[in-house]
């Protein structure tokens, strides 16, 4: 009687522990606070992102990854603490206004006037140990005394190379989304009466 008690009790053990979930790891897009004062530091620069559009396949809040086979899998242990396209947002921001303060403690009194971005994410690919692709499409739109109601619209694509491991392929996603609000802000400091916008890469979709 006792062996088989001992059986029974064995048995529901291993069930429990066969059914205990594994922890859910949290993600995010947006970069740790800068360290240093000057990129603290809140810019006077008023900057509208709208919501932005990204692909139906990704958009979900378990991470989305291309295995070494070419097939997608669906991380169910690692998600983003918030949407994607909401992530996406966030991130863009705080690195425009990170750049943009730079920028502004190097020339106080330069005014771009209220700045209007909209981005379109093309393709948003992780494969862990191997790459994180972000290509973009993105328009600006800057209105000031030197330049009224001036739009243009450019594309960026980036690409690093990932290490092993989910946290590694969440930080090169992070450089990704840097290098493009890099693109948008250093397009939009061109803003001069002399000089015609530019973009950064592919050339003006317009």
């Amino acid at each position: 009687m006792k062996r088989r008690q001992g059986l029974v009790l064995g048995s529901l053990i291993a069930m429990t522990a066969g059914c205990t979930s594994a922890p859910i790891h949290y993600h995010t897009l947006v970069p740790a606070p800068a360290v240093s004062a000057t990129a603290q530091r809140p810019s006077s620069y008023r900057i509208e992102i709208a919501t932005v559009r990204i692909p139906a396949q990704v958009d979900r809040l378990e991470l989305v990854v291309r295995q070494h086979d070419g097939e997608m899998k669906l991380l169910e242990d690692e998600r983003w603490i918030a949407p994607l396209a909401d992530e996406l947002r966030s991130a863009l921001s705080v690195e425009l206004l990170r750049r943009l303060s730079l920028a502004e403690a190097q020339d106080p009194h330069r005014d771009l006037g209220p700045i209007s971005v909209r981005v379109d994410i093309d393709r948003f690919e992780s494969a862990p140990g191997d790459y994180a692709l972000v290509e973009a499409s993105w328009s600006l739109r800057v209105n000031s005394s030197v330049r009224h109601h001036d739009t243009v619209v450019c594309r960026t694509l980036a690409y690093e190379r990932v290490r092993e491991g989910t946290s590694a392929l969440v930080r090169a996603q992070q450089h990704a989304i840097a290098l493009i609000a890099d693109e948008i802000a250093t397009t939009a400091l061109q803003s001069t009466p002399d000089n015609a916008f530019v973009c950064p890469m592919s050339g003006d979709l317009r």
